[in-house]
């Protein structure tokens, strides 16, 4: 499976061209003899000069083109904020994950995908007691279908399923529902799913919830590193340690797809260790619904001291706004986040 990659590419660099020296000149010398000829002009009008019958009119003043603007250092849409089309919306913007007490502010990186919401659209649904990664499924439309898997039926429509996912055609594609929960229950959901201007809803059934709708795709991850040394885990954890958020249904669809463990919990939420967020692995949280937070770590071993050495750092983390990410000056990668393999 497609882990969110570590290369970052941070695009063209291009400038717009400067106009050469010549064109300068030849420029400057069109508005010299113009102002020349205004000159002329209006010192033939001064009072009491006879009213001339016939004067032709100046000549058009000529100036060179006003420089344009810089090229913007990334083209395209602009880069949206974390949860950014997520319905229900997120109840205040939620801009980055800071360690408090770590030796450095950490360097900040917003991973953004300007066409994420031009990609597949999900809905999280939530069965009793469920939480991230557990008890719920993920619908994504549109979405490949499965090549291999039993057949079965949605409805009247045929569909193919296989260990925890379920694919079958709607609206001219195909949509695929994918959980921890019975063949039963996902079945039941994709027959109560429909596609509404190109974008899935659910009425969820009887138990269930909707916990939120928006982009596949992240539109944003907001990423804060850390020395292993910087926060005082670099026995447990090595030499690079991060923080994110991030919203979309591919992270807890990922999470449906890959071996997880229970996190124990983190502000009171439950939480998942795991490796979907690369790096060695990822401790998982959901301080809101639909939106994702975690630290993770590269270069240690995981297992309990691990685990452990994650959940203390979860605790003394700290939600920062959208002027307090800025403040940091973070780095923009441009890149699509969280591909997910069709298992």
């Amino acid at each position: 499976m497609d882990a969110v990659p570590d290369v970052i590419s941070f695009g063209s660099d291009d400038r717009p061209r400067r106009p050469t020296r010549r064109v300068v000149i030849v420029g400057a010398g069109l508005v010299a003899v113009a102002l020349g000829a205004i000159a002329v002009l209006a010192l033939g009008d001064e009072p009491g000069t006879p009213p001339v019958a016939s004067r032709p009119s100046p000549s058009p003043v000529v100036t060179s083109a006003p420089p344009s603007p810089s090229a913007p250092e990334h083209p395209g849409p602009p880069c949206l904020p974390v949860g950014w089309g997520q319905r229900p919306a997120l109840p205040a913007p939620v801009a980055g994950l800071r360690i408090d007490q770590a030796a450095t502010a950490g360097g900040a990186l917003d991973r953004c995908d300007r066409t994420a919401v031009d990609g597949p659209w999900t809905v999280v649904v939530r069965g009793p007691g469920g939480s991230l990664g557990r008890g719920g499924a993920v619908v994504t439309f549109p979405a490949d279908p499965l090549r291999s898997g039993r057949a079965v039926l949605v409805g009247t429509a045929r569909a193919r399923a296989a260990s925890g996912v379920v694919t079958w055609p709607i609206a001219g594609k195909n949509a695929r529902v994918r959980g921890d929960l019975t063949e039963s229950d996902l079945v039941k959901l994709a027959a109560l799913t429909h596609v509404v201007d190109g974008r899935p809803t659910v009425d969820p059934p009887a138990g269930f919830t909707v916990v939120a709708r928006g982009p596949y795709r992240a539109p944003s991850l907001h990423e804060l590193r850390y020395g292993g040394a910087d926060v005082g885990e670099l026995a447990a954890l090595g030499p690079l340690v991060y923080t994110g958020v991030t919203s979309g249904g591919w992270f807890e669809d990922q999470l449906y797809a890959e071996a997880t463990r229970d996190g124990g919990t983190v502000d009171g939420q439950p939480a998942v260790m795991l490796g979907v967020a690369g790096g060695s692995a990822t401790l998982a949280w959901e301080p809101a619904p639909g939106l994702v937070a975690f630290v993770g770590y590269s270069g240690g071993e995981p297992g309990d001291a691990a685990l452990a050495a994650l959940g203390r750092l979860a605790e003394r983390t700290r939600v920062l706004d959208t002027a307090d990410w800025q403040a940091l000056g973070p780095v923009v990668a441009d890149q699509q986040i969280g591909l997910a393999q069709i298992r």
